[in-house]
């Protein structure tokens, strides 16, 4: 009963934020436009706000584990490997292979992690997220750059993806917010106080946008792939990550962000992505809706699993 109750209070707050971005759109409070303008804003100013005091304010040194990068970036390139494979073996439409591989392998970590972990781990859960976002973030851009170059029969320019890569908000303040750390350069209060109360809105407003941004027309075509992809990312993958994890020896604070690495939705970045690069811009959309849906149940479940076998 316990890591049920643990896991309803983690949850629950992202229902509550989503809800109340669902009424939004539906008293038509703001327009599709404006919701797009603020989305823009919190991927490029706020969640980078936030990454980059998590890895500033955290001990580095304690949280950054070598083994535990080396296993998660393992895990990563299999799952990004193993998808590939096989959606490329069962799909024949050349833009949904490189949209459903995304959508398996990309998950929304920066968002829902920093929110779980934070709930169920405090700051030792906020630190390890920030540390690990390290590596999860560069790695998710680069295989998606990588990915739809190669299938849309494009080659993989390697000056272009170091633009690409860098060109990301995510990854500029994780390495900038690790500069920042490890070279103790001290921030002014007066400067650092808002600045953190800025980046500390960031992941509730991002679920009320999500929440008004969320659409499920024009599913049925789709019905299928649409399926495979989300039981895929939050049910697959998550499971026997955890469980390699797990019997690798992780617990606590540790598999807490690792559970928001791997069971997170599929990234609300991997949209414009696949509509710039030759994907399947409405699949992946479809994806992103029906997998953070989805999310609510399957990290519920993931969460009060974990709880009773005494893993956190």
């Amino acid at each position: 009963m316990d890591s049920l109750v643990l896991a309803f209070n983690v949850v629950f707050p992202l229902c509550v934020y989503m809800l109340i971005g669902g009424l939004v759109k539906r008293v038509k409070m703001l327009s599709e436009d404006t919701m797009r303008e603020i989305n823009n804003m919190i991927f490029k100013v706020l969640i980078p706000l936030s990454l980059f005091f998590d890895i500033y304010e955290s001990d580095l040194k304690a949280t950054v584990k070598p083994m535990l990068f080396v296993w998660t970036a393992a895990l990563i390139l299999a799952s990004f490997g193993l998808s590939w494979v096989l959606v490329s073996r069962t799909v024949e439409e050349r833009a949904d292979v490189p949209t459903m591989v995304q959508g398996i392998f990309r998950s929304n970590y920066v968002l829902f992690g920093t929110v779980i972990c934070a709930n169920l781990a405090g700051d030792e859960g906020s630190a390890m997220s920030a540390a690990l976002a390290v590596l999860v973030v560069p790695m998710f851009n680069i295989l998606a750059v990588v990915l739809f170059e190669a299938t849309r029969g494009g080659k993989v320019n390697a000056g272009r993806l170091i633009v690409q890569i860098f060109k990301n908000p995510l990854v500029d303040a994780g390495l900038l917010g690790a500069v920042f750390n490890l070279l103790h350069i001290h921030i002014p209060s007066i400067l650092q106080k808002p600045l953190v109360t800025l980046g500390d809105i960031a992941s509730p407003l991002a679920l009320v946008v999500l929440g008004a941004m969320l659409s499920f027309n024009s599913i049925v075509s789709h019905r299928g792939r649409l399926a495979a992809a989300v039981a895929a990312r939050l049910i697959v993958i998550p499971a026997v990550a955890l469980t390699i994890m797990a019997l690798l020896g992780y617990r606590g604070a540790t598999l807490v962000a690792l559970l928001s690495a791997f069971a997170s939705p599929a990234a609300v970045a991997s949209v414009p992505m696949a509509q710039a690069m030759g994907g399947n811009g409405r699949l992946a959309g479809e994806i992103v809706a029906i997998s953070t849906a989805g999310s609510i149940l399957t990290v519920f479940g993931f969460i009060a699993a974990i709880s009773a076998l005494g893993l956190i």
